[in-house]
């Protein structure tokens, strides 16, 4: 079957939701980034993802040799690990800052970046560090290649929530990790949705993919997991070689196509035992595994326990009845 172009710039509302469904964000820190009018600052490259939201001013942030990515008040960007990045509210801002060396102690519970050098802040920015897919499951935020920006200024939701971040940071309580993370989950949602839905007006690929042709493969996966995918399907799906594809998709994600399909259909499981009665006999055939006994020893060697007690520690409704175990 022969590939349309267009199919690499289209994704289907299934798979959009299936791409947001497995959105699983730790965050790691957070910080108020307050910058002056001719100060730039720089974030080495960390290892995680990194968020920023413009509370005031324009945030003008170069990402290693890219041009600057202007955005607004309201706006959201987040930046893939590994890359250097400089903070400004101008393009040409005379004097340089290390993050680090601009960092106060904490002040009434909140990490401040302090960059004015007793001048007025003339841009402030929440600024988070997210880890995604502590579980080991597939997110979106895996395949991410380029930093995506987006002005957000018309979706309440998002001042809302990094306001409630920063609340919630400067005077944590029980259960803030869990807070935090769920409302930057949201925030990422809204980015992610926006970003999708910019991607098809402009009729450019998402930025969620490094190669448009991978991200076909993934959209397979995702839209159907219970399919017995091979490499050959999927590299089939892909328009590929079996052996470009193997090899690209391994770059790309760090694991093999195979390895995805059951991270994709445990992830799958995993949710269905904590919001289903269905039996466990059940799920393991909805989401593709051959025998329950394959899926238990697979779902252990993952999560460190069997399928029934899992669900047993973790159900989200009623007790759910005896046949379900």
């Amino acid at each position: 079957m022969t590939k349309n172009p267009e199919d690499d710039k289209i994704m289907s509302s299934s798979t959009l939701d299936a791409l947001l469904t497995a959105l699983s964000v730790d965050v790691e820190a957070f910080a108020l980034c307050e910058i002056a009018e001719n100060v730039r600052l720089i974030f080495p490259p960390m290892d995680v993802i990194e968020v920023h939201h413009v509370l005031e001013g324009t945030l003008f942030l170069t990402v290693g040799d890219d041009d600057p990515i202007e955005a607004p008040a309201g706006a959201m960007v987040i930046v893939p690990p590994g890359r250097l990045q400089y903070l400004a509210a101008s393009k040409n801002a005379a004097t340089s800052k290390v993050s680090s060396d601009v960092l106060l102690p904490v002040r009434d519970g909140m990490v401040i970046l302090d960059a004015t050098e007793g001048a007025g802040a003339v841009l402030r920015i929440a600024c988070g560090t997210v880890q995604a897919d502590p579980n080991g499951s597939y997110g979106p935020l895996d395949g991410l290649s380029q930093p995506i920006a987006e002005d957000l200024s018309d979706a309440p939701v998002v001042s809302a929530a990094f306001h409630a971040m920063l609340k919630e940071v400067a005077a944590p309580e029980e259960g803030a990790m869990a807070l935090t993370s769920a409302l930057m989950k949201a925030c990422l949602v809204v980015l992610l949705r926006r970003h999708l839905q910019s991607s098809r007006e402009t009729g450019t690929p998402p930025s969620l993919f490094s190669d448009a042709r991978i991200g076909r493969a993934i959209a397979a996966i995702l839209d159907s997991p219970s399919t017995d995918h091979s490499v050959t399907s999927l590299a089939r799906e892909a328009g590929m070689s079996r052996s470009a594809f193997a090899r690209d998709f391994r770059s790309t994600l760090g694991v093999t196509p195979i390895e995805f399909v059951t991270r994709i259909r445990l992830n799958l499981a995993r949710r269905l035992l904590v919001s289903t009665a269905r039996s466990v006999e059940t799920i393991a055939a909805d989401v593709g595994f051959s025998s329950r006994s394959h899926f238990s020893r697979v779902f252990r060697d993952h999560y460190g326990t069997d399928p029934s007690t899992f669900r047993r520690r973790n159900f989200l409704g009623f007790t759910p009845p005896r046949d379900a175990f």
